[in-house]
């Protein structure tokens, strides 16, 4: 669980979020292994994209793809406006040997974000260009070159023996309304903020990562509703589902196996056991 902190400027042309993800990242992996790499990659999108849908409505949902040509291949991560996140990683134990960058992980491709708005028959879709695959530049560049919002986004994750030591980021945007003084002005503070990952290793809050700027900038705290929590949509009844599309012929030779088989969900790694007579049930409802 995590709580978003909103701010918005007494002129209403600069709005921040921030939180502080180290339990959201560490309980997307609760169930599964995962390298050093893939965990910063996706732990970072977890939590950009969390900033992201906090300011979206009641009801609207957002979705963000990052699809590389790197050994982490594609990252993928879903928040809702009311505070339900997961995240999925294609190749959850990709290496760094050989990397020039963290960003590297990821190499070129596109990003992809997707809005689910109610009574839209269809989500909006924006795709832009990879950038450096750092996750906060390509989550920036989106926003500027998608919404026409200009953005400092910065993301954290560090790995442990343990998982994750600590996750965290913000998002600060300009509003319409802005002149470039005020551009200006949050530049020259983000060039004075410490490192955030300095900041969360001494234990920062959200509040804390965004400091710099409440002190320079006159703000009012705006309440975000909702408690953050990772929360996956797997059930066994989807994991049928799943089975439903291998086919009746697939199926069959599953149950002539005669054996419990283990289904993983991709999103968070439970494992569910699937019988024979499971089985037969799903042949019936196909054939």
């Amino acid at each position: 669980m995590a709580i978003v902190k909103k701010y918005l400027s007494k002129d209403k042309t600069i709005r921040m979020a921030s939180i502080v993800s180290t339990d959201l990242v560490q309980e997307s992996i609760r169930h599964q292994s995962i390298s050093a790499l893939s965990l910063v990659l996706s732990g970072r999108l977890l939590t950009g994209t969390v900033l992201m849908a906090s300011q979206l409505k009641e009801d609207q949902t957002v979705g963000v793809y990052l699809k590389g040509d790197g050994p982490v291949g594609t990252l993928f991560a879903e928040a809702t406006y009311d505070g339900r996140v997961r995240s999925y990683c294609s190749h959850r134990n990709a290496s760094q040997e050989n990397l020039p960058t963290l960003g590297a992980g990821l190499g070129k491709g596109f990003m992809e974000v997707v809005r689910d708005l109610p009574f839209q028959k269809e989500p909006h879709r924006g795709t832009v260009a990879i950038q450096t695959g750092e996750v906060a530049d390509d989550i920036a560049y989106y926003l500027r070159q998608s919404q026409q919002i200009p953005a400092i986004v910065s993301l954290s994750v560090l790995p442990d023996e343990n998982g994750c030591a600590y996750a965290g980021g913000y998002i600060v945007e300009l509003m319409p309304g802005y002149d470039e003084s005020t551009l200006d002005k949050i530049e020259r503070i983000q060039a004075q903020v410490p490192a955030i990952g300095h900041l969360l290793e001494g234990g920062a809050t959200a509040q804390d990562l965004i400091s710099d700027f409440l002190l320079n900038i006159p703000f009012d705290e705006l309440t975000h509703p909702h408690e953050v929590v990772y929360k996956c949509k797997c059930s066994v009844e989807r994991m049928e589902r799943s089975l439903m599309t291998l086919g009746a012929t697939e199926i069959r030779q599953l149950i002539s196996a005669n054996e419990v088989m283990e289904v993983t969900c991709e999103f968070c790694g439970k494992v569910y056991e699937i019988n024979p007579l499971q089985l037969q049930r799903l042949l019936k409802q196909i054939t």
